[in-house]
């Protein structure tokens, strides 16, 4: 059973996520990356994924941004969210080579950003 501060940290990220999923825009160090319209088997690909990593993100373990799983959801992220009007697939590793700092941060927001409609109401064990 969760305890009563873990409680809070999940209401608090819930509601961070939420706020990224209703907008549709995460600000990461001063630049805002828009989600544009995504269909349910992009949501699905993403959500099945992060259902695997979840709790590797939980605790900061992003060993699996270099594995061969990440490379389709990381592209079906790509094509799904917008930098200054362009997506991130067509600016491709150009905007990461000038952005290197956003980038573990934009993972650890969109994948659950994505997924939100499908994330259960409470944390359960």
């Amino acid at each position: 059973m969760a305890t009563p501060e873990e409680l809070e940290k999940f209401k608090t990220g819930q509601a961070m996520i939420r706020a990224v999923f209703e907008d549709q825009e995460a600000e990461i160090n001063g630049r805002a990356y828009k989600m544009t319209r995504m269909t349910h088997k992009q949501r699905r690909k993403v959500f099945a994924f992060y259902t695997r990593v979840g709790k590797q993100v939980e605790t900061g373990d992003m060993s699996f941004i270099d594995s061969a799983e990440f490379e389709p959801v990381e592209n079906v992220i790509n094509n799904v969210v917008a930098y200054n009007d362009s997506l991130l697939s067509i600016l491709g590793d150009a905007h990461w080579e000038k952005y290197p700092d956003d980038y573990v941060t934009f993972v650890m927001t969109m994948l659950p950003a994505i997924s939100f409609p499908f994330l259960p109401a409470v944390p359960t064990d």
